[in-house]
């Protein structure tokens, strides 16, 4: 993440008002952009589909049947994200630039074909959906999956005028498809699951056009990246947990007595996922916030802590960096607190005017506000996560997940024999419960930070050759001499 904030911070030099909200705009994309893209489409689909006299029916399979597309695709490759973000930033660290785009290939097929059989699976219940209507939401899911891989590497390309172009066309091609269809008498479901694939299929291309003009082709094994599984393999814990926690609470609603069956194994809790579905926007300024406030403005520190551990300072001049390190992180996470609950505030008291005009009766006016905290309460924990891991505070980032996803999980389960009103608790706990333990965690670690830097690390340099050493050693050796015999005959026939 802390490439997005460097290079922002060219985006802010100077005083136009156009040039920081298109840095704004430009932050946003970045960090919400997928997410905002399917809320966007799903709101402008699901309007759309009622303005063709879609039943209640039609409307409910297509929202669960992309819903449940779009989840499972994140929750799938949520342990990867955050690990694969590691290796992109360790190989452009070690000038290894074609090593980066191989281990896209690689992570996308080591989800696609298990999530791919599963979901196939799933699709297989779903009566209600005709073959062609399931093929459709298959591709969709595949595609949804190296597209949230392709956040991991996007950051490092930089080239965010481009991204902001892909997402626009991608939103415009799939309502553009969806409406054209049914114009023509393409039924209601078959035609917005066309558009999604069209939309999410451009900005499958899209992204990795984007990524080729920055990263080379590569070469090697696709499966190199497992190499450093015996390092960093918490981060795959630490990227599901981060995930399934904020997603948790609406699985288990969708079990509980509001629950109801869609079609097959598709089931929905509507008056929750309403609730939550408006909620989570609720996170958007902490996240932006986050990237432009605490990357941006607290780098000058970072760099300066580091500039002198590097350059052999002296112990009163670490002390005085890691002390103005820590002050300026205090007062940006103090910023970052205060915006995202003044913007939650507001948020609250607008939507109470706006939701019942939409339908939401009061029971989901309350889901709605107990889970606009839990969100809120989530985005800040989740932005000292990040921290964590930019001091490579591995450990600590485990933590505060695991508190998140079991808080939440322990609270959603109990709160299914409670009443109703109670429904949306577990996020709002989960969410103060990751505050609470990750920013003492971050604050400690800092002030102990001399001693992570110079004490944690081996006297002598160990090399362990483990078993996911040994197995990408293999494949690459493989792949080089694929790669051997491919030139050598190619040279034959030229």
């Amino acid at each position: 993440m802390a490439g997005i904030g460097f290079e922002l911070k060219k985006l802010f030099v100077g005083q136009g008002v156009l040039k920081k909200l298109r840095a704004y705009a430009f932050a946003s994309i970045i960090c919400s952009g997928t997410m905002l893209l399917a809320i966007a489409l799903l709101l402008g689909i699901q309007a759309m589909i009622k303005s063709f006299d879609a039943t209640q029916i039609q409307l409910d399979i297509f929202t669960s049947t992309f819903v449940h597309s779009l989840l499972l695709s994140m929750l799938l490759t949520a342990c990867m994200q955050t690990y694969l973000s590691r290796y992109v930033a360790d190989q452009i660290y070690n000038n290894n630039p074609e090593r980066v785009m191989p281990s896209l290939l690689g992570a996308s097929l080591i989800m696609m074909i298990p999530g791919g059989i599963f979901y196939a699976w799933m699709l297989s219940t779903a009566d209600a959906l005709t073959l062609f209507q399931k093929l459709l939401n298959w591709v969709l899911f595949m595609e949804l999956i190296p597209i949230w891989l392709q956040m991991s590497y996007i950051t490092a390309a930089k080239d965010y005028q481009s991204v902001l172009n892909v997402f626009a066309i991608g939103i415009g091609l799939a309502l553009a498809v969806c409406i054209w269809l049914m114009l023509f008498g393409v039924d209601v479901i078959t035609a917005p699951m066309l558009g999604l694939v069209t939309g999410y299929g451009f900005m499958l291309a899209g992204f990795m056009y984007v990524l080729l003009g920055y990263f080379p082709v590569g070469s090697g094994s696709c499966f190199r990246f497992i190499r450093e599984l015996s390092r960093y393999g918490d981060m795959l814990i630490t990227g599901f947990l981060s995930m399934a926690g904020i997603f948790v609470h609406i699985i288990i609603m969708w079990y509980s007595p509001i629950g109801q069956t869609v079609t097959g194994v598709f089931r929905h809790a509507a008056m929750f996922d309403a609730a939550s579905f408006y909620a989570f926007l609720v996170m958007l300024p902490a996240n932006v916030n986050f990237i432009i406030s605490v990357e941006v403005n607290f780098y000058n520190k970072y760099r300066h802590y580091f500039d002198a551990v590097v350059n052999g300072g002296t112990i009163a001049q670490l002390n005085h960096a890691r002390d103005d390190m820590k002050a300026v992180l205090k007062q940006e996470i103090s910023k970052l607190t205060q915006v995202q609950v003044f913007f939650m505030v507001i948020y609250i008291v607008s939507m109470r005017y706006l939701l019942p005009v939409i339908g939401f009766t009061a029971g989901m006016t309350g889901m709605f506000q107990v889970m606009c905290i839990g969100y809120s309460a989530y985005s800040i924990g989740n932005s000292l996560m990040f921290l964590q891991l930019y001091f490579n505070d591995r450990k600590g980032a485990m933590i505060s997940t695991a508190v998140l996803f079991l808080a939440n999980l322990a609270i959603s389960l109990f709160t299914l024999s409670a009443p109703s009103y109670l429904y949306g608790l577990g996020i709002a706990v989960a969410g103060i419960a990751m505050y609470l333990v990750a920013l003492p965690r971050l604050l400690w670690y800092i002030h102990r930070i001399n001693f992570r830097v110079y004490c944690s690390q081996p006297v002598f340099p160990m090399r362990k050759d483990t078993r996911w050493m040994r197995l990408a050693d293999r494949l690459d050796a493989r792949a080089a001499r694929g790669e051997r015999k491919y030139r050598g005959e190619s040279g034959k026939g030229a």
